[in-house]
């Protein structure tokens, strides 16, 4: 967390609201904070390189929370000032009016669609006004006309006119305003230009609005929070704030009228509570997708098989050394004791039209892997797609063959794109939910018993460890131990098959099978995805889905 503090030296703030030239802007918006800085800044001969910097990170950042106290609204008194433009300069009232009409109705938008609009509409306006001031402070091509002429006498003193101005001011019950971003902390040489800024910066808002400022490491408690649902909307900065305010700069040299570059973000201050993040497990919750784009239809019970192919596939493309969290296996090739990547197929399951065949696969890497592992996965799949690509192809994911003996190849090409079949969204595997149906059945860690036994007793104790085995895996993946576990033959979700239908797993004959089964978890509060439990997680099995409450079933 870093915050700057700005102390109001007059006990007042004079400053206009973006949207209304009568009124008083309260709290400071952030952008106007940087814009003085910014112009601190520029107001070297030679601009430091390292503040420059600094400012391009403080913009990068997302809207900070604000700590400023009640204000009270000083009555607005209409005063004449003498002006120096005497229309020497072209007309941009206009465009300056429609640009205030367009910010009243972004004041007033209510819902998010509304507020899109006429965010759309501020942009246009602000791209007209600054059209228009181009032109009317650009050096005119031809000589001034005699009525353009005799205007300039206006400039003189005595010619001079006095035109109506309106300086709006608040006076807040404590002179303090503090903007805190709280999740973000400058480096040692941000750190530093910002306090030679900040020690220079005289003004917030209008010229008689004298401040001084600098960066603290604690701040009070937060009056006003960047939010959505917020009514109020404040100026804040976006990518590329510094170099709008220069290129203004450059069109308006400081005279009237001009519009301050900036975005805008919704305020409340009233504290939302922050929602707690639901427990999640140990697998990241958006992969790699493979999308099927030819090929055989492979039905549900071939996920364990296609998985195991695939990751024969990854590993002969992969660059020697293969990490440990995309083989499984230590150097000396036993078996990793930490989580590694699993290889997810995605069947079409859960609607009334479901078939259960296979649409795609997600390749899922543990969330504590680090960018190297990240890396190497990445590498696999670019040789792979090289080794597909045909002379002339330009397809930037080209489509790629996994091999499958009789069945022949089926093709898939990676996504990287958000328009995706439901199937294939992370959200349908992830979306947090109390209750999880298996997709695919769960092949328990220990064998529990016969759980087709017509023996009641025999049953009842192949449930009951099967129940633990089940409690086990998913806490060993990271989740919170189920309120409920229900041990079922079949599966609840439609396209999905029963578990004896799937085929023996481990394949390799020289292990032991492992008993397949469907399950119903319920947990106590909802929890977020992927799930994967059991020996079979890293190859598609024991996946599960979230849905409604399972009463009833």
């Amino acid at each position: 967390m870093f915050a700057i503090e700005v102390s109001l030296l007059t006990g007042r703030y004079v400053a206009t609201a973006y949207n209304d030239r009568r009124a008083s802007e309260w709290p400071p918006h952030p952008a106007r904070l940087f814009s003085a800085l910014a112009a601190t800044c520029l107001s070297n001969e030679e601009v430091d390189p390292f503040e420059s910097e600094a400012l391009e990170w403080l913009e990068s950042l997302p809207a900070p929370e604000i700590a400023a106290s009640e204000a009270a609204v000083r009555d607005v008194v209409t005063v004449f000032v003498p002006v120096n433009d005497a229309h020497q300069t072209g007309d941009v009232e206009a465009e300056v009016q429609a640009l205030d009409n367009a910010r009243e109705e972004l004041e007033a938008a209510d819902t998010p669609k509304a507020r899109a609009a006429a965010l759309k509409k501020v942009g246009k306006a602000e791209k007209k006004l600054a059209e228009s001031m181009a032109r009317a402070v650009a050096i005119p091509a031809r000589p001034p006309t005699i009525k353009v002429a005799l205007n300039g006498e206006r400039v003189l003193p005595e010619f001079r006119v006095r035109q109506p101005r309106t300086f709006p001011s608040v006076s807040p019950v404590d002179p303090v305003v503090t903007f805190i971003w709280k999740g973000s902390r400058p480096a040692e040489v941000h750190r530093r230009a910002l306090d030679r800024l900040l020690a220079r910066v005289v003004r917030l808002g209008h010229s008689s609005s004298l401040v001084s400022a600098r960066l603290v490491d604690s701040a009070p408690a937060s009056t006003w929070f960047p939010s959505q649902t917020g009514r109020t909307v404040l100026r804040t900065t976006r990518a590329g704030q510094l170099d709008a305010l220069i290129e203004a700069y450059s069109r308006h040299k400081e005279t009237e009228p001009r519009v301050m570059p900036a975005g805008f973000t919704t305020y409340t201050n009233i504290r939302e509570p922050v929602p707690k993040p639901a427990p999640s497990t140990c697998f990241e919750s958006d992969g790699l997708v493979l999308q099927r784009v030819g090929g055989p239809r492979l039905p549900i019970t071939a996920a364990a098989g296609l998985a195991g192919t695939l990751r024969r596939l990854i590993l002969s493309t992969a660059a020697e050394p293969i990490p440990e969290v995309i083989s499984g296996h230590l150097p000396d090739g036993s078996a990793s004791g930490r989580d590694h990547l699993a290889i997810v197929p995605l069947p079409f399951v859960g609607s009334s039209h479901a078939t259960g065949h296979l649409l795609g696969v997600a390749l899922l890497l543990p969330k504590d892997s680090t960018p190297e592992d990240r890396r190497a996965l990445y590498l696999a799949i670019d040789a792979w797609e090289k080794e597909a690509r045909t002379p002339g192809d330009e397809e930037d994911t080209p489509a790629v063959p996994i091999h499958l003996g009789r069945l022949g190849s089926w093709l898939v090409r990676r996504l990287e794109d958000q328009e995706r079949q439901a199937t294939l969204k992370s959200g349908t595997w992830t979306r947090p939910s109390r209750v999880w149906y298996s997709v695919t059945p769960v092949a328990l860690d220990r064998h529990p018993g016969d759980l087709r036994s017509r023996n009641a007793r025999k049953y009842a104790t192949a449930v009951a460890k099967a129940e633990r085995s089940l409690e086990a895996a998913v806490q060993r993946v990271g989740l919170p131990r189920p309120v409920r576990i229900l041990v079922e033959p079949n599966p609840v979700l439609a396209g999905s098959v029963p578990a004896r239908a799937f085929g023996r797993f481990p394949e390799d004959l020289k292990k032991n099978p492992r008993v397949l089964t469907h399950a119903i978890l319920e947990f106590p509060e909802p929890v977020q995805g992927p799930i994967l439990i059991g020996a079979g997680r890293y190859l598609g099995l024991g996946l599960f889905r979230p849905g409604p409450s399972p009463e009833g079933c």
